[in-house]
């Protein structure tokens, strides 16, 4: 029987309660240190590959701490009304708090991010320095998935100046802070081109590494590159957190 344990923590972020749930290794494991991932922008925490990671983080002592950001998953606020990339930071911002406060977790914090959560976690990293950081499918800008949106007709789901005005970014000037950083892309990826990787990979100080999956796509759906995802992953928090 597994001695993980998994607990449901509410907090609030610009007065709404978001949900979220922290994934705590072996009970005997001390204040662990802990993984906070971001998912993308029309996902949520429940997404296979967080629950996946972090119960393969929680295999090698490592908290994992998935959360719902406002207007997704469980959390509130209407998601059209509350998406913006400040607001995406800010309940980013208060879950690294919730995690450095709660008595079941250290000091020693990580970073991961899909899509968006990727984009968000890179942002938080400038200002937080985590002691890793992995990322996937991650954009560094909007126009750089502008107009893949548009011929992929995703531009509907939500109007040209939500785009615009609520998730307009562009953080690549601003990455040469960062180190210790693992990023993942597939070759085909369908939302973001694969060359924001490069980009991030160009701009960001070692120790690095950038993992170009081939013919892999946004979502990472093909099954040998998510096993390879996940194993490089947890290696890579396991080798900065410890």
């Amino acid at each position: 029987m597994s001695k993980f344990r998994q607990i449901d923590i509410n907090f609030k972020s610009d007065g709404l309660t978001l949900k979220g749930s922290l994934h705590l290794p072996d009970e005997s494991i001390k204040n662990p240190p802990c993984i906070i991932g971001s998912h993308g922008l029309f996902s949520d925490s429940s997404s296979p590959k967080q629950v996946a990671l972090a119960d393969k983080c929680n295999y090698q002592n490592i908290a994992y701490f998935r959360f719902d950001h406002r207007g997704c998953g469980k959390s509130e606020g209407i998601f059209k009304d509350v998406t913006t990339i400040r607001n995406r930071f800010q309940d980013f911002r208060d879950s690294i708090k919730v995690i450095l406060n709660h008595p079941d977790t250290g000091n020693k914090i990580g970073f991961f991010g899909s899509s968006l959560g990727g984009s968000i976690a890179l942002i938080a990293g400038i200002s937080y320095k985590p002691m890793c950081i992995v990322t996937l499918s991650a954009p560094i800008s909007m126009n750089s998935v502008w107009e893949v949106l548009i011929q992929n007709n995703q531009d509907k789901l939500l109007s040209k100046e939500f785009y615009h005005e609520a998730l307009e970014f562009d953080i690549l000037n601003q990455l040469s802070v960062i180190n210790n950083i693992l990023i993942f892309h597939g070759s085909k990826d369908e939302v973001v081109p694969v060359d924001n990787a490069s980009s991030i990979y160009g701009m960001v100080c070692e120790p690095k590494e950038l993992m170009i999956l081939d013919g892999g796509c946004h979502r990472l759906s093909q099954e040998h590159y998510q096993e390879s995802f996940m194993e490089k992953s947890v290696e890579w928090f396991a080798r900065y957190l410890f």
